[in-house]
């Protein structure tokens, strides 16, 4: 009898179930291959991208105080070009303006000889105040030789010769008359120094220079 019940038992151990096992942990992932090593870098590689930037050197067998002066030259031979053809694009402008340049400096010798011929200061003040409607009327035919401006080479100097006229050349008159000739020292430099430029422009305008 207790063999059977020790059988029984066993058997009846026999039918339960065994405890599973745990499953093995999940294998860790393989750690990424290690990126290729960089090639070595050859001999002077981050000088070599440096030089190639720069101007390759001159092979003209040339100083560099030799190729300044040359450079300076070459410089100053177009500076030489560039000042010709404006003169002969003012030339050509106030060749076909002759006949009123000619008026114009007319009256401005004119009107200054008049001044000059004043004797007392009640003189200048009268001819100044007789002058100032013909000086208008001439200042306009400025207007008409160079519209623009910028195309005469002596409307500028007309158009300062003309203000002179009509109020510091005879103010410094009258004050010469008072004993003060400072004034009219200056006036009289200023309006010679454009006279003579007028006068050697007309000349080259006429072929004569």
């Amino acid at each position: 009898m207790g063999l059977l019940l020790a059988l029984g038992a066993a058997a009846a151990a026999c039918d339960k179930e065994a405890p599973k096992q745990a499953p093995p942990p999940a294998a860790e992932p393989a750690p990424p291959a290690p990126p290729p090593a960089a090639a070595p870098a050859r001999d002077g590689g981050s000088d070599a991208v440096k030089k190639s930037k720069l101007a390759p050197a001159p092979t003209d067998g040339l100083s560099l105080a030799e190729r300044m002066d040359r450079r300076k030259a070459e410089e100053a031979k177009l500076a030489s070009k560039l000042a010709d053809d404006e003169r002969q694009r003012l030339i050509k402008w106030d060749k076909g303006k002759l006949a009123l340049h000619k008026q114009v400096f007319a009256f401005i010798k004119k009107t200054r000889a008049a001044y000059d011929k004043a004797s007392s200061a009640a003189a200048v003040e009268k001819l100044q105040g007789k002058l100032q409607k013909p000086i208008v009327a001439t200042g306009k035919k400025l207007k008409t030789i160079d519209p623009k401006g910028g195309s005469s080479n002596v409307v500028t100097d007309y158009d300062v010769m003309l203000n002179a006229l009509a109020g510091d050349y005879p103010q410094a008159l009258v004050a010469s008359f008072g004993g003060d000739k400072a004034a009219l020292t200056e006036q009289r430099a200023e309006l010679d120094r454009r006279t003579k430029k007028i006068e050697d422009w007309l000349q080259v305008l006429q072929g004569k220079k």
